[in-house]
């Protein structure tokens, strides 16, 4: 007797578990290769902006910082809150300073990346990587 081909498809596909269980590993396999290539850049290049903006911070904090010995404990509170503000609001500045740079032309442009390669940079990617940035900036701040 010839095998029916219709047959043994059918079930197979009428065996879920298996079929479940791939879409779990494949599903899974993508959510950490997203973490792995996309978000935990992001996240690193929005520490090391913050880490920035907090080593070398405008004169208007470190003028509040040098205040805040002088004040009671509710005034050091809102010089923190303050300093905090003021710093991410410069750290957004430099970042969108950042994206200005590069989608200044307003077309393909040539940049060099930190390990001297160039490439063609799209503007509206760049203003997509500043919006990412600023996203995970909130959550540092």
């Amino acid at each position: 007797m010839e095998r029916n081909m219709v047959y043994e498809i059918a079930k197979t596909l009428q065996q879920t578990e298996g079929l479940e269980r791939d879409f779990l590993e494949m599903a899974t396999s993508l959510r950490e290769a997203i973490e792995k290539n996309y978000v935990q850049k992001i996240q690193l290049a929005a520490g090391d902006q913050k880490a920035f903006a907090v080593e070398h911070p405008p004169k208007e904090v470190t003028l509040l910082r040098a205040l805040a010995p002088f004040l009671d404990e509710n005034g050091r509170g809102q010089i923190g809150e303050i300093t905090r503000s003021l710093l991410f609001m410069h750290t957004l500045q430099s970042v969108n300073q950042s994206v200005s740079n590069i989608a200044q032309d307003g077309g393909l442009i040539a940049a060099r990346s930190s390990d001297g390669a160039t490439e063609n940079l799209n503007p509206q990617t760049a203003k997509i990587a500043g919006l990412l940035m600023t996203l995970a900036l909130v959550d540092k701040f």
